[in-house]
């Protein structure tokens, strides 16, 4: 036992060394490689949006490689980090796991950012509007995300004044992100703004349905909100619309504006136009309703639900697949 014990350890040690080995080298590759006179303050947004992604793998990684650690030795070999038959505490798991969970949710999305920030200006014919601040926010939502893990664990019963400090943490967190909102906005105010491209379509749906996934996330960053849909639909429909209708469009969006760079064949932006219009109304008719069931009380993680919700899962259902079998379309198209 104490053998594996090591062996697990050192690999995990190894794998460790080896991702900040990689994230590091990915920084300094970027600060110091660059091209003669491209100063930080000229690089294109999207490669901000990955030096600080860089950042968030950097210091979040580890911690959950830590979680995972102890959640192994637990298992395998009887440790007691988290079992309170033996003197663990779950909540300990929960902690190290948000606390590498929300900084997550922005290395998902911080890319998603880049991509927008680089078609908004091309199909605007506009260079991007408040390109500093655009850059500071970043970094502010960068640093902001590892102080708000707590608002997942509003039901764990943490002291009011932790409570009270997470939940306005969250609140302000919203602010950095609503300036990006605006920089966008800004950048399509009196632009000669172009939908002719699928990219550009799926850009704009992007602002729309994230801004209405940030508000839902400012509603759950409320204690008293968020107590009372914790674990309902409501927050199953808003990461979706964060990270389906902020990630997942913007993969299309930059997928339909790079495929010709890259592949030197244009796609069928007729069929692009129908891939958008029903992955749009596929989004909004499976994710909508989740926020009135969950408000209702509907249970997530639950195979089964009240009669009361049977017509709107139903609902649910069909839009579910018509968002699914929209994405044929793309598959044929590329």
């Amino acid at each position: 036992h104490v053998g594996r014990m090591l062996m697990y350890s050192v690999g995990l040690q190894i794998a460790g060394i080896a991702s900040l080995a990689s994230a590091i080298n990915f920084i300094v590759t970027i600060l110091n490689m660059r091209a003669p006179g491209m100063t930080l303050m000229r690089m294109p947004v999207f490669v901000w949006m990955t030096l600080v992604v860089a950042f968030l793998l950097l210091f979040a990684l580890p911690v959950i490689g830590i979680a995972l650690w102890q959640l192994m030795f637990e298992v395998r070999f009887g440790a007691h980090f988290f079992s309170p038959a033996t003197g663990g505490d779950p909540v300990l798991w929960e902690h190290m796991f948000w606390l590498f969970g929300h900084p997550e949710v922005y290395i998902l999305i911080l890319p998603a950012f880049g991509v927008i920030s680089e078609i908004i200006p091309a199909f605007s014919r506009k260079p991007l509007f408040g390109y500093e601040a655009m850059v500071y926010a970043t970094a502010s939502i960068a640093f902001l995300s590892f102080i708000v893990w707590g608002h997942h664990m509003f039901t764990v019963g943490m002291p009011v004044a932790a409570q009270l400090f997470f939940m306005l943490s969250t609140m302000l967190i919203a602010v950095p992100t609503g300036i990006k909102i605006f920089s966008w906005l800004g950048t399509l105010y009196f632009g000669k703004i172009h939908t002719y491209s699928t990219a550009m379509l799926f850009a704009l749906a992007f602002i729309v349905t994230f801004t209405i996934g940030g508000i839902s996330g400012v509603m759950l960053g409320m204690i008293p909100i968020d107590i009372h849909v914790s674990d309902t639909y409501f927050v199953v429909a808003h990461i979706h619309f964060v990270l389906f209708g902020g990630s997942v469009f913007t993969i299309f969006a930059g997928v339909y504006h790079w495929f010709p760079k890259m592949t030197g064949r244009m796609y069928d932006e007729k069929l692009g136009r129908w891939h958008f219009w029903l992955t749009a109304l596929g989004t909004w008719g499976t994710f909508v309703p989740m926020h009135w069931v969950g408000m209702e009380g509907m249970p997530r993680r639950v195979a089964d639900y009240a009669a009361q919700f049977g017509d709107w899962n139903l609902l649910i259902t069909v839009f579910a697949f018509m968002l699914g079998l929209a994405q044929l379309l793309f598959i044929y198209n590329m």
